[in-house]
């Protein structure tokens, strides 16, 4: 076999053809070859696709293949552990040994508008989210609302729908609209739900928050989900979900609580309580979203726990700027993690990568030789006006697009662009002639890409106007 480099545009399959031989497509990067060269076995290289690209579809392949293998034995094994959300909407099953399904919440959705709810959801379906959640605000039940959302949501997506509320109203408002998941019942506020439908999941909590009981001991907070599991299964629930609490790290410490996960799941191999196995609830919002971290690196992280803990189903929001582009981070990084516990191997070399600030190719450096080479160590300040007129750029991170406004040196729009790749916008701006400024097609060039870079990352993006 003839590899020849990824980045080569041209179909080699008509050489095959001359010279009787294999000639495909390597990877784009040569640091690539060596796991490229490890999995000749797994891919048919391609004649137009590169290699590294094939490697990422094999690498989904075998994500769905392990999916599909487990979902035929989870059906077999249904009960307390391992259920259908709602057969009659979906075949989404949470459970032993499956991926987690992530619920994605609208914060404060009863105070938002429906456009805005819309755009949402939209956006959290296309990032690969399973369940929209409706959070509420607390001490502010808005049940009519709730309703209305809901009703608002199924109207323009299919998709399953969680209520985040300890409200009686508020819930029973929800269960009226025939919700598809409930966060969340505890020791203070199940009496009040004793009646509800007994089918729909509800997330149950070790806690009392009418009495703002909040246990920190892990031992304590397993027996008290035991005790309020068997509560609720002697009242004929059958689809309960356990949330240990995960906490925020630092303060009040994140160690603690995943202590209670793992106390959690050896807890229900001994005897007296495999009765009460539940998929476990991982709410790891309360971790990504109060650190100043970049969430690629803490979604890829909390995935890996949650895949070796077997977490039923994931909860995370988008919420502040910093999260915009979470949910497909936590998706991805399942997909990679899951691939990698049938495997029985480490999270790495799967055909799946959640690089977005870094990678794992780089360039080699050539020797340079720096005697008579220009030494460029500060800025010239200086800048002509272009006559032409200057630009305002945006990034929309919601439908995946930069904005390009083009205003007359009298501030009057003259050309609005809308794109998503800088080098196709930078060329069109090129051949209309809207600028010959060389200074200016320099900026335009270093803002676009700048701004192609935030689109695929979700950093936001601040024009430099200097």
């Amino acid at each position: 076999m003839v590899l020849l480099p990824g980045f080569v545009q041209w179909d080699s399959s008509k050489l095959e053809e001359i010279f009787f031989i294999k000639i495909r497509k390597g990877p784009e990067f040569a640091s690539d070859l060596p796991v490229i060269l490890k999995n000749l076995n797994k891919i048919e290289l391609s004649t137009n696709l590169p290699a590294n690209r094939l490697l990422e579809v094999s690498g989904e392949s075998d994500y769905h293949d392990f999916v599909k293998n487990q979902l035929i034995i989870a059906k077999e094994e249904l009960g307390y552990h391992t259920f259908y959300i709602n057969k009659e909407k979906s075949n989404l099953i949470i459970g032993r040994y499956l991926p987690p399904p992530i619920i994605a919440e609208i914060v404060n959705c009863t105070n938002k508008d429906n456009d805005n709810i819309l755009k949402k959801v939209k956006h959290y379906i296309a990032s690969g989210a399973d369940i929209i959640d409706i959070g509420c605000i607390s001490n502010k039940p808005n049940p009519e609302r709730i309703k209305e959302i809901i009703d608002l949501v199924r109207s323009k997506y299919d998709v399953l729908i969680s209520i985040d509320s300890m409200d009686s109203k508020e819930i029973n408002a929800a269960i009226d609209q025939d919700i598809d998941l409930i966060l969340s019942l505890d020791l203070g506020n199940y009496k009040e739900f004793l009646n509800l439908p007994k089918n729909i999941p509800i997330v149950i909590l070790p806690t009392n928050m009418n009495q703002a009981y909040f246990p920190k001991d892990p031992d304590v907070r397993v027996k008290n989900l035991f005790k309020l599991t068997e509560i609720l299964q002697n009242n004929g629930f059958q689809k309960l979900i356990a949330d240990p609490l995960l906490e925020t790290p630092i303060s009040p410490g994140i160690c603690n609580s995943l202590e209670t996960y793992f106390l959690y799941k050896k807890q229900i191999t001994l005897e007296n309580y495999k009765g009460f196995e539940l998929p476990l609830f991982f709410g790891i919002s309360n971790v990504v979203e109060l650190m100043d971290i970049d969430s690629v690196g803490i979604n890829g992280l909390l995935a890996s726990i949650a895949t070796e803990l077997d977490i039923g189903i994931l909860f995370t929001v988008e919420h502040s700027t910093k999260l915009m582009g979470g949910v497909r981070e936590l998706k991805e990084s399942l997909k990679l993690n899951y691939i990698a516990k049938y495997k029985e191997t480490p999270p790495i070399n799967q055909g799946l990568s959640v690089f977005k600030a870094k990678g794992k190719t780089s360039q080699e450096t050539p020797h340079i030789n720096k005697k008579g080479a220009i030494i460029v160590n500060s800025l010239n300040p200086q800048y002509d006006p272009d006559e032409k007129g200057y630009f305002k750029i945006y990034v929309n991170h919601y439908s995946k697009q930069i904005y390009i406004l083009h205003f007359s040196n009298t501030h009057a729009i003259l050309n609005t662009m809308v794109g998503t790749n800088a080098e196709t916008i930078s060329k069109k701006i090129v051949e209309l002639n809207i600028t010959d400024h060389i200074q200016h097609v320099n900026y335009l060039g270093r803002e676009l890409i700048k701004a192609e870079i935030c689109l695929q990352t979700g950093k936001p993006y601040i024009q430099d106007e200097k």
